[in-house]
């Protein structure tokens, strides 16, 4: 940081009054230099003097602004009711490098603690044989901070519904699941009016109670949604309060909780069903798609954590566990070549592993009872062949 006065001064460092040094802090040339020198002993014997260089201030002015910001949007993320507690704690993760931050400390998330009895009710139960997969669980928790629509998609049985229910679970946050179909309809989702002893009363709808209450609300087979339901979502997506026209004046505008967040699931991401497996869903308005800030297509998972998954859920062996996680990414595979016209999920592998088990390990019984029976019968010949491999 220092060096002699012969250097040009057009360098814009001070000089140190004590030799003659040029430096940009005097006191890192103290340290370095005048160990016997203290700061206030420097100044009360040449008053008046510099201690820093405009270059050093002004690098200390950035890092002052830098760590200021850092506090207000520490402080941002700890919203009523809630704490700011270690990632890879809340989750259970262990020292997983995943679950740290780029420099191995500690990524902070907003834990609630502080529910009425209503939100109580909605508090979803953690499991503890759950494997949250570490890059989804981050990317879901930003959308829910950065207080944008999270959008899943992909095969059933990916876990698409229950990863978004148990992060809600750990970070303590109600959760509210609305399952859509083709017969939902607007009032289902935003109210109606019922009779209630006898009087005709406005009840407000899913929608609007999590809203006002500051749930997270999940639409459920979003997908599966006819337009004059998902276009009433479209404002909530933006932020916007939620007008019924249709109640009651003092009723009619519900606006956003600060607590209240939106996701959703479905099988496709809009576009409509390329696999025909999912008949049921429609083809999507791509404005509507637009307004979710998170959209993500999930898949099935790595095959050592899904074995994880099927041998904590299933209750079996791990070696069992990787026979049928390796039938199923076989079939899979076929499935994806064209040559089998359905797939198999991990909750389906789940619900064989626990039938073979009471099988007394009979695992081809367990997967033909759980799963196979639905398949057409060019896809069973398939799967028996499969099966045939593993447990010959």
């Amino acid at each position: 940081m220092s060096e002699v006065a012969s250097e040009p001064a057009s360098n814009a460092r001070i000089t140190c009054k004590i030799d003659g040094a040029l430096c940009h802090s005097v006191q890192i040339h103290l340290r370095d230099n005048h160990p016997t020198y203290t700061v206030k002993r420097y100044q009360e014997e040449f008053p008046g003097e510099p201690l820093f260089s405009e270059m050093a201030q002004v690098a200390m002015n950035k890092k002052r602004n830098e760590m200021a910001n850092a506090a207000k949007v520490a402080k941002a993320m700890v919203v009523a009711g809630g704490s700011r507690q270690p990632f890879h704690e809340v989750f259970g993760l262990g020292e997983a490098k995943a679950a740290k931050n780029a420099r191995g400390g500690n990524i902070m998330v907003a834990v609630f603690d502080d529910h009425d009895e209503n939100a109580k009710l909605l508090l979803a139960e953690r499991d503890p044989n759950y494997v949250f997969d570490i890059e989804l669980t981050k990317t879901i928790l930003i959308a829910l901070e950065l207080n944008t629509g999270c959008y899943l998609w992909g095969y059933h049985g990916t876990g698409k519904t229950t990863v978004l229910e148990q992060v809600a679970a750990c970070v303590r946050r109600p959760f509210m699941r609305v399952q859509h179909t083709v017969g939902t309809e607007e009032s289902h989702i935003i109210g109606q009016y019922v009779v209630q002893d006898g009087a005709t009363v406005f009840q407000y709808g899913p929608l609007a109670i999590a809203m006002i209450e500051g749930y997270i609300y999940c639409a459920d087979e979003y997908d599966r949604a006819i337009a004059p339901v998902t276009s009433v979502y479209q404002p909530v997506l933006e932020g916007k309060p939620l007008y019924i026209k249709e109640a009651p004046p003092e009723m009619r505008l519900v606006k956003p909780h600060p607590n209240f967040r939106f996701v959703a699931t479905g099988n496709t991401n809009g576009s409509g069903d390329e696999t025909g497996l999912y008949q049921g869903t429609q083809m999507q308005d791509a404005a509507n798609y637009s307004r979710f800030g998170v959209t993500v297509e999930v898949g099935y998972m790595d095959p050592k954590v899904e074995v994880m998954v099927v041998s904590g859920q299933a209750q079996i062996d791990k070696k069992d566990a990787e026979k049928i996680v390796s039938f199923a990414n076989d079939f899979r595979e076929a499935f994806k070549g064209g040559k089998v016209a359905s797939t198999i999920s991990p909750r389906e592998l789940i619900n064989a592993g626990r039938y073979a088990v009471m099988k007394g390990g009979d695992w081809r019984a367990g997967l033909k009872t759980a799963w196979g029976a639905r398949l057409s019968r060019v896809d069973r010949e398939v799967a028996d062949s499969y099966a045939q491999r593993i447990w010959a």
